[in-house]
């Protein structure tokens, strides 16, 4: 059937298992306009196909499909890297596809296959990424498409393995500064719910034969212990209950609105999240602007990037501010979310045509002064938690060594 003229078929991807003429299951994924084409393109290939679907029908959550793209995060820089170091050795794509592909996860190459056969259709390479955009972020498919337009995609894909590789180490970094706190909270609680229901009903059970009225610190620690043992399901169930419904309500508008002004109020934490958030977006900006694009694409790239709402909203505004003439500094300063030293930088950037490096050096002053505040944290956070943990853990010795001691004195008077 033909199509209507003017009016181009959308392509989806499908999800496909066969056998090949040698007798070999065959599985991957195919990009096609429909379910009957796909089966054409299929067995065309030589392949008797046995089941064929729809690929990631459903949604997933955006938290799962971050984990996701972290999970084949440094896959797909080796893929990126090779890609770049083999158009740059003069490699036609499809060829330098092919190499890439080889050095990739097998659980990765079905997607990376899949592009390989939407750009070899005739698709262009961003293109063919957009279709997988779990994998690939607004800014590679951005500055691919730019790279593609101007004919220096191989450059363009070497400041994408940069990026990614400056991002990672900040990253990196603060995750590292954050990590240890994290394990002796968890290991406090740990400890803590084992104490409270195998060890503490032992001695308490052990303490009541004696028949003598407990003390207080005793009964308050009988009474926690009871409880997590009477309605310590309950309560695990009520806190997956409450996490689903947080997760539920994050994902809405409004939601995720309240938690990233939330969450930039935060002591601490919220200048650590603003200055990472702001430091990615400079150096975002900069790589577009390095690849050739114009700074009202690179700003509609950096927003859409962008992970809090907040700032997000406020890149929005700016963007469609500059669209209608206004200044560069004008427009970052109507918003208190950006600190003044960004507005000066695009004011004084844009004057002098050095843009590039000054944001370049801003993301790296914004990642040091995060990876500051993450050691600090870390600092003080770190005794502030064994001190906690060293309270709990004494006040059950306390609490199950006093009855001992009392009754040691009566037996002496």
């Amino acid at each position: 059937m033909e199509g209507t003229p003017g009016v181009v078929e959308s392509v989806a991807t499908f999800e496909y298992r066969g056998k090949n003429d040698l007798g070999q299951v065959v599985q991957g994924l195919v990009n096609a306009e429909s379910p009957r084409s796909a089966r054409e393109k299929i067995r065309h290939e030589g392949v008797r196909l046995e089941s064929i679907r729809s690929y990631r029908s459903a949604k997933p959550w955006p938290i799962l499909e971050r984990l996701r793209r972290q999970r084949y995060g440094s896959a797909l820089s080796g893929f990126l890297r090779d890609l770049a170091t083999l158009l740059q050795a003069g490699v036609p794509l499809l060829e330098a596809m092919d190499s890439s592909i080889e050095h990739t996860p097998k659980s990765l190459r079905p997607v990376l296959l899949s592009m390989r056969d939407a750009v070899a259709s005739g698709k262009s390479l961003a293109d063919a990424m957009e279709a997988e955009r779990w994998l690939f972020d607004e800014m590679i498919i951005g500055m691919v498409r730019v790279g593609e337009n101007t004919g220096n995609l191989d450059e363009v894909l070497a400041l994408v393995c940069q990026f990614r590789e400056e991002a990672s180490q900040v990253r990196d970094r603060v995750l590292g500064a954050i990590l240890y706190p994290l394990i002796v909270l968890t290991v406090s609680f740990g400890v803590t719910i084992f104490l409270m229901t195998f060890v503490v009903p032992m001695l308490l059970q052990n303490l009541q034969e004696m028949r003598k009225e407990l003390p207080w610190p005793t009964r308050v620690l009988k009474f926690l212990s009871d409880f997590l043992l009477d309605y310590g399901w309950g309560l695990l169930g009520g806190f997956v209950l409450l996490f689903v419904l947080v997760g539920w309500w994050i994902r809405t508008d409004f939601g995720e609105s309240i938690l990233a002004r939330s969450m930039l109020k935060l002591p601490v934490f919220g200048k650590l999240i603003g200055r990472q958030e702001l430091g990615r977006f400079a150096l975002i900006i900069a790589s577009l602007l390095r690849s050739g694009m114009e700074l009202v694409e690179a700003l509609a790239v950096a927003e859409r990037s962008c992970r809090n709402r907040v700032i997000r909203s406020a890149l929005v505004q700016v963007r469609q501010d500059i669209e209608v003439g206004m200044g560069l500094k004008e427009a970052f300063q109507k918003h208190p979310v950006f600190p003044g030293t960004i507005s000066h930088i695009f004011s004084v950037g844009q004057q002098s045509g050095q843009m590039e490096p000054m944001l370049e050096r801003l993301a790296k002053d914004y990642d040091r002064q995060a990876s500051t505040l993450a050691s600090r944290v870390t600092t003080v956070t770190e005794p502030l938690l064994i001190i906690v943990l060293a309270v709990i853990v004494g006040f059950i010795m306390f609490a199950t060594i006093l009855p001992i001691l009392e009754a040691g004195n009566v037996l002496m008077d």
